[in-house]
């Protein structure tokens, strides 16, 4: 071990330990039955841990080292920072929402997705339960203590998660809750299940009703749509500009990250009207109203089929754009319902690393979203292969590298990466008409679009109902589904911009390392150099590239 491997490596045992619910969705073991602890007094405690990783980290960076120690320095750099950031932005004091990515909806679509393929994944299950009552209850505390600043939640939001948790409260024991099983044959299951379900009842309920009603008392103040950015809070333009860095490991301003928005959709949507003219769509209006007509008479079983039959075919080509080892097939499955009755779209998890469930392309096939008309194929393509699939996976198999490097993923790259593949799907041929190519367009035209609205909310004020109407005339999705994107947009600002960004930087340091390479340059062997690190802050990708395709 070297000093910044072993740096690496006591900062990601600190991170794991303060946010077991990730370690849980990675499969990593031994924090399955924990929760985070969220109180004002553990981040202040967190945030000096973090800063003596930094001090060492910065220390280190002047010292030799070889390219991979730096690359993994680098990346503890940027975690570090980012961490510190977040901690300082304190979002929890104002973020609510239905969706299933924070929160008390974070965690029941983690409870629902949680495998127990042995005794003590369901012992660990019950603890969970058991303590996530009074995580629950931090979380309103935080809430309060957000309003007595001036720091109030969305009111369409707040709304939405009251209703949320009222369908959830009807229940004596939320659904989401009771699908983890007992393994089979277990002698104390019907034991256990008395067990999870007095949990639930006894601890996880009645915090999640007094969440409720902290809500309920937050909604009369809360601000109104007309009011949702960033901007209308106290601190809120500096909070903005530590988000751009925290999503994007970049130092763009919001009016950097508009304008380039704004020239990618109208780049783009010069190219539907090129596509749409070969199949009889006459202009930009046209295309629009077919593809959000294909999203709506899709049926969902049948779209989840054709989903796994692209995935398939995409996997068959693997090989001729990526070297070994290639990681085992995506496992395309229908959401949780938790998770699909939110309006989600079909997303990925990775692996989780114990090995109770592969790499995963969940498909909502309970509400109309992206990724279920001619944007179907795009979508399965940037969520499986050659998109996350193939990366996050992959990943898992170069044990050599550092667990800090393998088990984490960063939005700009990971992202980034996902809506390049979507682009290195039409250049090896993976799209099966003209159709499903303009649903890939309708796919880049939405990462464009976010830069805009995300922008346009945080930075210039724009209303919701301004945002929203931007996003419907410019990408042609369901509106309903662009309504709850924008919602997403608002809860967690500055995550949007990072596909966009990512893959910009990827294709440009591309077009830049086959220009250094000339004739020597081979796309598996830049796949390779891209993914063979893990998730890399963009400013580390282009030194490790520039290093990796430098004139011998």
């Amino acid at each position: 071990m070297t000093a910044a491997r072993d740096l690496a490596e006591g900062y990601h045992d600190g991170w794991l330990a303060a946010h077991p619910f990730a370690a849980s969705q990675y499969g990593i073991p031994g924090h399955d039955a924990e929760v985070p602890d969220e109180s004002e007094d553990a981040d202040s405690r967190r945030r000096s841990e973090v800063a003596a990783v930094l001090a060492d980290a910065r220390r280190l960076e002047g010292a030799d080292a070889d390219a991979d120690d730096t690359v993994t320095l680098g990346c503890v750099l940027a975690a570090a920072e980012a961490e510190v950031a977040a901690i300082d932005m304190a979002a929890i004091e104002h973020s609510v929402t239905a969706m299933p990515f924070q929160g008390p909806a974070g965690f029941l679509a983690l409870a629902a997705r949680t495998p127990l393929p042995d005794a003590r994944a369901a012992e660990d299950y019950l603890t969970r339960l058991r303590r996530a009552g009074d995580w629950i209850d931090q979380h309103s505390g935080r809430l309060r203590a957000g309003a007595a600043k001036g720091r109030l939640p969305v009111a369409p939001l707040v709304a939405d998660a009251i209703s949320w948790a009222e369908g959830l409260l009807a229940e004596t024991v939320p659904d989401p809750l009771r699908t983890p099983e007992p393994p089979a044959g277990w002698d104390r299951a019907d034991a256990w299940r008395a067990e999870r379900d007095r949990a639930a009842a006894e601890s996880v309920r009645p915090a999640l009703a007094r969440w409720a009603d902290t809500l309920r008392d937050l909604l009369p103040g809360a601000r109104d749509a007309a009011h949702p950015g960033l901007v209308h809070l106290p601190g809120g333009e500096a909070d903005y500009a530590a988000a751009i860095r925290i999503h994007t490991t970049l130092a763009l301003t919001p009016e950097q990250l508009h304008r380039t928005g704004r020239e990618e959709v109208a780049r783009l949507e010069q190219r539907c009207v090129e596509l749409g003219a070969t199949i009889g769509l006459g202009d930009l209006a046209a295309v629009h109203r077919a593809l959000r007509a294909s999203s709506a008479a899709a049926d969902p079983h049948s779209a989840l089929d054709a989903a796994a039959a692209a995935v398939r075919r995409a996997e068959g080509r693997a090989g001729e754009v990526f070297p070994q080892p290639l990681p085992p097939p995506c496992t395309v499955s229908p959401m949780p319902p938790v998770v699909a009755a939110s309006g989600a779209a079909p997303h990925y998890t990775a692996p989780r690393l114990d090995g109770s469930r592969p790499g995963t392309y969940w498909f909502n096939t309970e509400r109309p979203t992206a990724g279920t008309g001619w944007d179907l194929e795009g979508v399965a393509f940037h969520e499986a292969v050659p998109g996350h699939h193939l990366q996050l996976s992959r990943i898992q198999l170069l044990e050599h590298l550092p667990a800090f490097q393998r088990q984490r993923s960063l939005t700009v790259f990971s992202e980034g990466w996902g809506l390049y593949a979507e682009a290195l799907a039409e250049e090896i041929g993976l799209y099966s008409s003209t159709e499903a190519l303009l649903g890939a367009m309708a796919n880049a035209l939405m990462r464009g679009a976010r830069l805009v609205v995300d922008t346009g909310m945080h930075a210039l004020g724009w209303s919701r109902d301004e945002a929203l109407a931007w996003f419907v005339a410019h990408v042609p999705m369901p509106e309903a589904f662009l309504a709850n994107e924008i919602d997403r947009y608002i809860f967690w600002p500055g995550q949007a911009l990072a596909y966009l960004t990512g893959k910009q930087a990827i294709a440009r340091l591309r077009d830049e390392a086959r220009r250094s390479l000339g004739g020597r340059f081979s796309l598996p062997a830049f796949h390779s150099a891209v993914l063979d690190h893990g998730s890399l802050p963009l400013p580390v990708l282009e030194r490790w590239l520039t290093t990796w395709a430098a004139p011998a």
